[in-house]
């Protein structure tokens, strides 16, 4: 926790990435969900309603934290490996194959996101499926019939997108699979929702997640990964804070 006075003298500027902790209450328990988000602005005002100085404005998402034994894996890639051509814009364009095992104990749907961070700071989501059902603990490539697709952000289609990236140099994506207390609640008229909707969706319902990173170049030969996105779902994907007790 972080005072008034303390709060004034933070360091902190736009374009930094800030965490914030907040205690949530649901059905009579505590726990504290994390997020993360990008300063856009400091204020030197005053809260509405009070005398707090305004510290930042963020746009927050859920923060993707590693749950212990909540493993996420491909056959066709390790973490932090060299994605292989076939799952790209310069290949057959399909979805990888995923598999995943210690679910954190009452898991009742999953949840994921694909994601990049460009230079300039902007999220590009290349996936988006969620209401994948608990019993299930892999995707085959190019997978169909399991979840709901979301609409990415690459050609607002609710599929798969292949990383297809216009400029040079290695680029990191990061896949972010999301273990859901509950199926999120989506009021969209059956439409398909983007990454932000389903972020908003699932943020107070997140028991733990897991991710996959991996390197890819236009040529297919990564080298070594560029700075690590900030992790994901609204513009950024994904996620959570630590398991709930």
């Amino acid at each position: 926790t972080v005072d008034t006075e303390a709060r004034k003298n933070l360091d902190i500027r736009a374009g930094d990435t800030v965490r914030v902790h907040q205690k949530i209450e649901e059905k009579g328990k505590y726990r504290i969900q994390i997020f993360e988000g990008l300063v856009l602005a400091r204020k030197h005002g005053t809260e509405a309603g009070g005398t707090r100085p305004t510290l930042n404005t963020v746009k927050p998402t859920p923060l993707a934290v590693r749950t212990t034994g909540f493993i996420l894996g491909s056959p066709i890639v390790q973490d932090g490996g060299i994605y292989p051509v076939e799952f790209t814009g310069d290949g057959a364009g399909i979805s990888p194959p995923l598999e995943w095992r210690g679910a954190p104990a009452g898991t009742k749907s999953l949840a994921l996101v694909m994601h990049h961070l460009d230079p300039e700071g902007n999220t590009k989501n290349y996936w988006i499926l969620y209401n994948i059902p608990t019993a299930t603990t892999s995707l085959e490539k190019n997978s169909r019939g399991v979840g709901i697709f979301g609409i990415n952000t690459i050609n607002n289609r609710a599929e798969y997108a292949p990383p297809h990236s216009k400029g040079p140099g290695p680029k990191t994506y990061v896949i972010t699979l999301y273990a859901l207390s509950e199926a999120p609640v989506i009021n969209n008229g059956g439409n398909p929702i983007n990454a932000e909707a389903l972020l908003a969706a699932i943020k107070d319902h997140v028991l733990g997640t897991t991710e996959l990173s991996f390197v890819y170049t236009r040529s297919g030969m990564g080298t070594s990964p560029e700075e690590r996105p900030t992790r994901q779902p609204g513009n950024h994907p994904p996620s959570p804070g630590p398991p709930r007790p």
